[in-house]
């Protein structure tokens, strides 16, 4: 079979050592839908690949689509402590406040590759 989106599922499937009907459970697919799919080599739905890359965050999107690049995501977390007498004088409040600011920066650009994404396969699809 090719190198394709669903093969690269198949491929994190394996990886991650979960079924098919684990993966189609938690992205909201219909029980058997991916298998169906990737026996008949059809492709996927943007909105599949959104759950799915929703519910498995650890997946490379533009490995997902393209094959370039890693398949999981090495997070950094940009939350840097600073010494440990910095960090004691910061109220719970303010740590949280800056949490939650790193975490919706995270979330924007995290959007940003989802509608970059999309708009590629767009193009691919309607280039079919």
């Amino acid at each position: 079979m090719g190198e394709n989106t669903l093969s690269r599922i198949k491929q994190y499937i394996d990886y991650k050592g979960i079924t098919v009907s684990l993966l189609e459970r938690e992205a909201g697919m219909s029980n058997g839908s991916f298998a169906s799919q990737l026996k008949n080599n059809k492709t996927i739905g943007v909105d599949k690949l959104e759950n799915i890359l929703r519910v498995f965050p650890e997946i490379n999107p533009t490995w997902l689509l393209t094959g370039e690049g890693a398949m999981i995501v090495e997070r950094e977390e940009n939350f840097t402590r600073e010494s440990d007498e910095d960090f004691a004088d910061h109220s719970k409040e303010r740590l949280y406040e800056r949490l939650i600011a790193e975490k919706d920066e995270r979330i924007r650009d995290l959007q940003r590759i989802i509608d970059d994404l999309r708009n590629q396969l767009e193009l691919q699809e309607k280039g079919k």
